[in-house]
């Protein structure tokens, strides 16, 4: 940065900038070929390393210091901060922060995943090809991918974009490698292989995690492939579910077991019916997507009530 910019930041005159340059910004540098070493008295040091690592992109902080990538690069290792990857510069650049990331598994984060089990748009195999894509393909349904973005926006501090492709196909997705590697910690995703680590299962299925918050991430599934079942002339009224990963499925019974939710479990379904168990489903779990509850509603209420 110049004198006469300087002079401009400060509301001081130029001479008065020259005079007291060294009180207002510290020790001039040794030598310009020690300028951007890491050595002691680099001017905005401090101040590039603390935009940094509030998250601060660093083509933001290049433009704001009049600086080249290089030599910021140099400052942050001599303070060993590490440096971003291009995936996380990308990302930076587009949303102008880093997503936060809380090491929990709150109701937020467990909706989203079940609903990636469901509905995930990228399977854990995309890496492959070098990409990190989390999203859902919600299908006709815009409340359900507004609703999984509004969770994931409360979890990560950042916000899914929403699209429609072709017809009847909305889908909400987003790019980070720091998301994608804290969802993968707790579990995988894919048609046929999703579930959860056995880690996080178990810590679901101990005291430590509340009915209310599996109840609530158990919504996600059956927003994205929960059915309600009604047929008046066998007077047959269900919930079901389906996939063809039964080990999956073996996982979700588990946790209906865990809030004590009644069901049956099939070779590529579960099944939820009797009145008594469908109140306990709506109070337990229930559907995000309005035609879903409303169905849902409707068949309870054809219950005749001794």
């Amino acid at each position: 940065m110049t004198d006469r910019e300087l002079s401009a930041l400060f509301g001081r005159t130029l001479e008065a900038v020259r005079s007291h340059r060294q009180d207002l910004l510290g020790p001039r540098w040794t030598s310009p070929s020690k300028r951007w070493e890491g050595k002691p008295g680099i001017v905005f040091e401090k101040d590039l390393v603390r935009e940094y690592l509030n998250g601060s992109s660093q083509s933001l902080i290049a433009e704001k210091f009049h600086i080249e990538w290089r030599k910021l690069r140099q400052v942050l290792l001599s303070h060993r901060v590490p440096i971003r990857g291009k995936s996380q510069q990308m990302f930076m650049d587009l949303h102008g922060r880093s997503p936060k990331i809380r090491l929990r598994l709150n109701r937020s984060k467990l909706y989203i995943i079940f609903a990636m089990f469901g509905d995930g748009l990228r399977p854990t195999s995309q890496t492959k090809q070098r990409t990190h894509i989390i999203g859902i393909a919600a299908g006709k349904d815009r409340d359900f991918a507004e609703n999984w973005i509004s969770e994931f926006e409360q979890e990560y501090s950042v916000r899914p974009a929403l699209r429609t492709v072709g017809i009847n196909n909305i889908q909400a997705s987003i790019s980070s490698l720091d998301i994608w590697n804290d969802l993968h910690s707790y579990a995988s995703f894919g048609t046929r292989s999703w579930g959860l680590r056995k880690e996080a299962l178990g810590h679901l299925t101990s005291d430590e995690a509340s009915r209310t918050d599996v109840g609530y991430g158990l919504r996600g599934f059956f927003d994205a492939d929960g059915s309600v079942k009604y047929q008046a002339k066998r007077s047959s009224r269900q919930v079901t579910v389906t996939s063809v990963n039964p080990e999956g499925l073996r996982q979700v019974s588990t946790l209906l077991g865990k809030i004590g939710l009644r069901h049956s479990v099939y070779e590529d379904s579960i099944a939820i019916f009797g009145r008594r168990n469908l109140l306990d489903y709506q109070r337990m779990i229930g559907f995000g997507i309005a035609r879903k509850n409303e169905a849902l509603n409707n068949m309870i209420s054809t219950f005749r009530v001794r």
